[in-house]
């Protein structure tokens, strides 16, 4: 019989732009077409899908990026070899629909070779836009390696490289900590951000990383089922993949893996004054700040210390006043605009300065408050350091 699930492309791209007139403002646009490999070739039937190998053949929108073809899974009575969720690989349930697809991320037999999944999204990426990038993968039960290295590129141009050789070079997006990924129970994300730079309109999805440098780990065979008894593990790391996304976002937070994910929340700068012992006061003042945890505005103990510092100063000169600038990070801004929780964070970290400063017996006439959120940063710099550094409270003597 001919699939249910087949769906001409005229028709799903009418479906798609009326979903997306429906649902405008309501929910992000995914760019990545066929995201669960749900819609194969209007031909195919169901006892089409039982070799390696299909992504190429009946899969829309998807294909490989080298000569090795990735491999497709659906839900069928009779058993084959890429039946789900029971397969020559392992045992995986669909997480959405009746299909997902599998490539092969690492191999130590010259009979199984890597494979890379591929597909030319919806619309070009914009400039300067950030994007959540994601997709669900599964560590195939037979494998005897699990690796790190699995992520996803961006690119401009569709890869259409001949042979079977891997892919190897750093991808856009991986896990934060580009670790082993080894989950075989259920469904593991592999999630972060991307900010266009207005030509892509690819994705690639594999494994990175070279056969010589990659940290493969071995896996234990996990206990016999009605599935897998008597199948023996596989000299490979094979991932059963699905749920693809690409999605513009505003603020870190809309991205599935998130601020928690994708920043180092905890990280706060520590600064170290360089200044001559006779330095005078202002010059002691001006040179100081109060260093802030990602959307956090409490200081921190070297923070409470360095208020302390003001205390002490302010107390020495009865005729000094100050004002006390807020900043913020790039990210937290962009979280302002979406959570009036975090609006205005420069500003309410330096209200909560001025606070401590009052309670500790300054004259509330002698401060004053301002807030320059992202607009006047310590560093430009793209680096976790820079943004914790842009983090802050500094003084002006006024």
């Amino acid at each position: 019989m001919i699939l249910n699930t087949t769906i001409v492309r005229a028709t799903r791209a009418g479906m798609a732009l009326a979903s997306a007139l429906a649902f405008q403002g309501l929910q992000a646009q995914n760019l990545v077409p066929n995201p669960s490999f749900e819609q194969v070739a209007e031909d195919t039937k169901e006892k089409d899908i039982k070799t390696f190998g299909l992504v190429n053949a009946v899969t829309l929108e998807w294909s490989g990026a080298t000569d090795v073809s990735p491999d497709l899974f659906m839900v069928r009575e009779k058993e084959s070899r890429v039946t789900a969720p029971c397969n020559d690989y392992g045992y995986q349930e669909p997480q959405d629909g009746d299909f997902y697809a599998g490539f092969r991320a690492y191999s130590k037999s010259p009979k199984l070779k890597r494979s890379y999944l591929q597909v030319q999204l919806t619309e070009k990426l914009e400039e300067n836009q950030m994007y959540c990038v994601s997709f669900d993968i599964s560590l195939a039960d037979m494998s005897r390696y699990a690796v790190p290295d699995i992520g996803a590129i961006l690119s401009d141009r569709k890869i259409e490289r001949g042979g079977d050789a891997p892919i190897v070079q750093n991808p856009d997006v991986q896990h934060k900590s580009n670790k082993t990924m080894i989950y075989m129970d259920g469904w593991e994300t592999v999630c972060g951000t991307f900010t266009g730079g207005g030509e892509e309109e690819y994705l690639i999805i594999g494994c990175f990383g070279g056969d010589a440098s990659i940290d493969e780990e071995k896996v234990k065979r996990p206990a016999a089922t009605d599935c897998y008894t008597g199948k023996a593990q596989q000299p490979q790391a094979y991932y059963y993949i699905e749920n693809v996304k690409v999605e513009a976002i505003t603020a870190l937070s809309e991205c599935k893996c998130g601020a928690a994910d994708e920043r180092d929340m905890d990280l706060v700068f520590g600064s170290a004054s360089t200044l001559p012992d006779d330095a005078t006061a202002k010059q002691r003042v001006e040179d100081a700040g109060v260093y802030y945890a990602f959307l956090k505005r409490m200081p921190t103990t070297a923070g409470k210390n360095t208020i302390a510092e003001m205390v002490t100063i302010l107390n020495d000169n009865p005729n000094m006043k100050l004002e006390i600038v807020g900043h913020c990070d790039d990210d937290e801004f962009n979280e302002g605009k979406i959570n009036v929780r975090y609006k205005d964070m420069g500003k309410k970290r330096a209200d909560q300065v001025k606070r401590l400063l009052e309670t500790a017996g300054v004259s509330p006439d002698r401060l004053s408050v301002s807030g320059r959120e992202n607009t006047d940063p310590a560093s430009t710099r793209d680096s976790e350091i820079a943004r914790a550094q842009n983090r802050r409270v500094t003084f002006l003597v006024k």
